[in-house]
Order: C-alpha cells, then structure tokens, then sequence
C-alpha cells in the first residue's frame, strides 16, 4: 500500500521524454518529431538544412513532413503522414498524464546496509496544440500544471538528469500535493528559410538530443526570442533568452531568485559538402545590466572588450560528418576559457576550460531498431561556473549576492548535466518491434572528482578561514575561481594554474541503465490512450563527493583582511604562514577527513507505471 508521505518522482523522466503524445511540437523540442526530423535529414529526406536551434515553427515542420510525405517510401512516408495527422489535425488537444512508482536505495558503508523505499504519484492535464494562422504565422501551446506529491525534485532523480517539468518553485498546496503551473509558447513569423520567433521553451542545438554542450532541450526553459536564416550553404541561428539568477551559494528556494540574467548564443554553420558541416559558434551570460548590441549578430568578443569583459563569455566549433546515409559523427567543443601562452608552449598543465563531445547517432533502414547513439562527453573544471561580486564592487564577494554569470538557468545548467569535472560515455537506442511498441533503453558510465579535495594547503586554508556562508566548495558551477578582496578578487590557485582534470584522489563513479516502454492503443472516438512502463538501475560509487568538502566560519579569533592575509591574535600573517599555523592545518585536515569520512556507496533502483491520454 502507498504510503504517500514517502513519495518521490520521476526516476525515468530523460527515456520517457521521447514518447511523443501531446501536439504541442513546435513549442517543444523534446517531441519524437525532432528524433524523426533528424532521421529525414540523415537520409537526405529534408529539402534544406533543418535548423540549427530547436524547436522549430509550423512552416518548417510543416515543409519537412510534406517533403517526406511526397519523397519517402513507405518505410519514413508512414509515420510523416501519422505526424502530419497528430499535428495539423486539431488545433487543440485535451490530456492527462498518470504516474506511479518507486524508487529503492540502498546505501553502504564499510559492511553496513541502510535500505529505503521512496514512492511517488503525480498527474499532469494539459491543452496543447499547433496553430497555422496562414502561411507565415503559426503558434504553438501547451497550457497546464502538474501535482507532485514531493517538491524536492533533486531527491528523485538519478544523478545528472534533468526534471521535464516547467515549473519547480511557488507551488500552491493541495492536501499533500505540490501543484505548479506547466506551460510553453512559441509564436512564429516567416517561411522555411527565413523566421524569427519568440516564446517561452526550452531550446536545444547540436545533434546530441538531451545533452547539447552550449544549449540543452533537457534543460530548464527561458523566455526567448529567437531568428533563423538558412540560404543554400550557410545558416545562421541566434537566440536570446531572460534567464532566473540564484545567489552564489544557489540557495534552493524563491525568494532567492532573480530576474536580470541573461543568455544570448549564435551560430553561423558552413556546409562544406553535403557530408560535411561545420558551426561556430558563441554565448554569453550577462545581467543585471541589459546590452542591446548583445541580441544583433556582432561578435560578441568584441562587443564584450567595447563594455570592459564584465559577461561570461563562450564559443565553440561544431564538426558534423554524414559518411553514409543515417549516420552521423559529430564533435562539439565548448570553450569556456584557455591559456593562449601556456598552449603555444606546449604546456597543457594549465587553465584549460572546455567541455568536449563526440560521438554517433545512427538511423537504420527497414529496422527494428529506429535509432542509435554512443558518446564520450568531458567537462573540465570550473567549466560553467563563474564568480560574482557583490553589487556595484569589483572585489567583495558574499553567498548571498545574485550570480547573474555562471551558466545556469534557475539553478540548473544551460548545458550539460555533468558536474565541472565529470566525464561520461553514454549509450542509446530506440526500439519499435511492433507498430504499438515502442521501447527505450540507455546506458551511462559516469566519473566525477570534487575539486575541492584537490585544493593545495594555502586555498584550503582560504576556505576555512573565510567567513561561513561566504564560497561552496562542493564541485559544482557554483564553486568558483575567485577569492574575496577588498579592492580586486584574487584566484583561487586551482583554478588558474592548473588543468585539475581528475587529479582529486576520491572520484565518484556512477552506472546507469534503464528501460522504458510505451504501449499505444489504437486510437477511438474516445481519444487515444498509452501506457508506459520504466525501469532504471543505478549504481554509484562514492556518493557524497559533491557535498562541500570545506566550510568556512569554523575558527575563532581569526580575520580575513581581504588582501591575502589574515590577523590572528593581534599578528597580520601571509597565506602562506596562516596556512601552516597548527590551528589552521588541524581544521584542514579534520574538514577533509569527515568528508572522506560520509563518503558511501549506493545502490537505486526505480519503477514506474503510467497512463497517457489525449483526446
């Protein structure tokens, strides 16, 4: 029997994002439309280029199931007219998704067991739907809320993955139900080749679906405003988006949100050949300030040196190679920030910060199998994560001041799911056995080290010694480069003069598979029905790596002067002394050691059952 104070939700969220049931496609680009558009291109089934951001509006959909429709056989012509039906049917739809489950974990310490049993339920109405106003305007929709029976979504998700709701803060209570609002727009003006569209949704580019670098669709979504341009070899994407701030410390809750961050990215691709493409592109964070030159297709380089580089600043190369038809190796390199010196002199010990990508996706013909990708992901440390100062200073820096510059969106990352200093190789496939069938598997083998633990004794002395609630040192985006000054931050010396990758002595390692299956009853007059079944094991080696190996506001009687030296009992000593006080280096030590100490393994597994409808 559920005992429903001991629910949690939605361990299979990133497999069951693919099952497409809701007409909402071109204010949702983790609809199956996009797996399918991305087979039609692979196949050379797509009149033109498809965009380089997703999602797309209506004429571009609409024109790449029309090609399909009129080109294809019957293999990839079947389900074009199946989409086309789904989409241009209605222009709404009524829905509901049901879902119950469980997650099992079970930790271990040395030869202790520690077993619990989490169960979770929630539902999700909706209307949604594509609207053609005529053949330059279109609007996409989807309008609704979920009840979750646990608000505290990082309880139940497996490690880096995203939640696939709209909404996680100002939830309004029913009885034990969390309720948030659940909505997407995109209105859209243009034809095939040349559009502008603005909305709010998640937004996704790169062929990786649900693990882009720069810009992920699994991520959290923004209000955006977006402009393609496509003419014969060249296409050009930007999109702008007014993103939600947290404080330094990402303090999880909604009075510490803020408004006043922003994204803008562009991208500007080259085919080569036919088999062959090539994008650059780049993105930058920024805020409170707003910059108009930021949203035109400028460099922004050049336009962040014109303000004196006070944004966070990114660019990255694309490489897509089509060698046969249905396949595609892609490679993607995020630059977040590098050492022109250091490279020139071959010294690759130095502050390299990137996020690299490269892998297949494949789509058979006349196959079981509808789809394939393999990976390997790296993200470097301090990738994403940017300090801020307090307001109106360029040296203080305090927990509870906004960040409006690390790569984030309400807390969550723009782009990858991984940890700075985390790499993967993951594993997926599309299944469809019968024509009601439809089954998901994945797998993921995950590393992340906590660079914090890799501090030497004179950083690790700043972090004791600064005053509680001040830096986090737990490994994420929102452990920064900077130390706290008076006048000018001082860098943490991890950060600026060394790669770091890996170096820490405690990784945290974590397997992951999982199946999902969805069953799709034949439409009746009644509406449409489907029911989903998942299953995901996981298992992680040394959980508790990301909890904060330092923490400040432990140690009496010491100041921070806020200059690189410190007072202590009336004497003013340098780092490098302060760092080798007994009083000092025993608090170093004993934080590092109860770090060590909570580390544990962990063993999870989660089910879940649900019904889809819509009518």
């Amino acid at each position: 029997m559920f005992d429903f104070r001991k629910m949690a939700v939605m361990p299979l969220a990133i497999l069951l994002a693919a099952f497409p049931l809701f007409a909402q496609v071109s204010a949702d680009p983790n609809d199956g439309f996009y797996d399918n558009a991305q087979r039609w291109e692979l196949h050379g089934l797509t009149e033109r280029p498809l965009p380089q951001l997703r999602p797309y509006p209506l004429p571009v959909i609409k024109g790449i199931l029309e090609y399909v429709i009129e080109n294809g056989g019957e293999y990839d012509s079947a389900p074009a007219k199946e989409e086309f039906e789904r989409i241009f049917s209605r222009p709404w739809k009524v829905g509901m998704d049901v879902e119950v489950g469980a997650k099992r974990t079970e930790e271990r310490k040395d030869d202790e067991k520690d077993s619990s049993v989490n169960r979770y339920a929630f539902a999700a109405p909706r209307v949604a739907g594509d609207i053609p106003f005529n053949n330059l305007v279109g609007f996409g929709y989807s309008v609704g809320f979920y009840a979750v029976t646990d608000s505290d979504y990082e309880n139940y998700l497996p490690y880096a993955q995203y939640i696939l709701h709209d909404s996680i803060y100002d939830a309004s209570t029913v009885s034990k139900l969390s309720v948030y609002s659940d909505w997407n727009t995109q209105l859209s003006f243009g034809n095939e080749s040349v559009y502008a569209a603005t909305g709010i949704s998640r937004v996704g580019f790169g062929p990786f679906r649900r693990q882009g670098l720069a810009l992920n669709e699994a991520s959290y979504h923004a209000t955006n405003m977006s402009f393609n341009a496509t003419m014969g070899n060249f296409s050009f994407a930007q999109v702008f988006e007014s993103i939600g701030a947290t404080n330094n410390l990402n303090s999880e809750d909604y009075d510490n949100l803020s408004s006043g961050k922003f994204l803008s990215f562009h991208s500007l691709q080259f085919r080569a050949r036919d088999w062959l493409s090539v994008s650059y592109y780049e993105n930058i964070v920024f805020g409170p300030g707003f910059n108009l030159l930021y949203t035109i297709p400028a460099p922004m380089m050049a336009v962040q040196n014109i303000g004196g580089a006070d944004a966070n600043l990114q660019m990255g190369l694309l490489l897509k190679v089509t060698p046969v038809d249905g396949l595609v190796w892609a490679t993607d390199l995020f630059v977040d920030d590098y050492s022109v010196n250091d490279f020139v002199k071959l010294n690759f010990d130095a502050k390299y910060r990137f996020a690299l990508q490269s892998g297949v996706v494949y789509y058979p013909l006349l196959s079981a199998m509808k789809s394939f990708s393999a990976n390997y992901t790296c993200v470097m440390p301090y990738v994403y994560s940017h300090w801020e100062y307090d307001a109106n200073t360029n040296g203080p820096v305090s927990g509870s001041s906004m960040n409006y510059q690390n790569y984030t969106n309400n807390g969550m990352s723009i782009g990858s799911s991984l940890d700075p200093n985390s790499d993967a190789v993951t594993f997926r496939a599309t299944l469809r056995p019968h024509k009601l069938v439809t089954l998901d598997l994945s797998t993921s083998l995950i590393r992340h080290a906590n660079s914090a633990e890799a501090f030497d004794e004179e950083d690790a002395a700043r972090y004791v010694l600064a005053d509680a609630g001040r830096y986090v040192t737990n490994g994420t985006a929102f452990m920064h480069q900077m130390f706290s000054g008076k006048t000018s931050g001082e860098h943490v010396n991890q950060a600026w003069d060394c790669l770091g990758f890996m170096t820490s002595d405690h990784k945290m390692y974590v397997a992951q598979a999982g199946i999902s299956a969805q069953l799709d009853l034949p439409r009746t007059r009644g509406g449409k029905f489907s029911l989903t079944l998942g299953y995901s094991f996981e298992y992680i080696r040394n959980a508790g790596v990301s909890e904060n190996v330092y923490t400040g506001g432990k140690l009496d009687g010491f100041t921070d002067n806020l200059d690189g030296t410190y007072t202590y009992n009336g004497t003013k000593y340098k780092i490098e002394e302060i760092a080798s006080l007994e009083e000092v280096a025993a608090e170093v030590s004993r934080q590092k050691q109860a770090w060590i100490d909570q580390l544990h393994d962990e063993v999870n597994h989660y089910f879940s059952v649900g019904v889809k409808y819509e009518y």
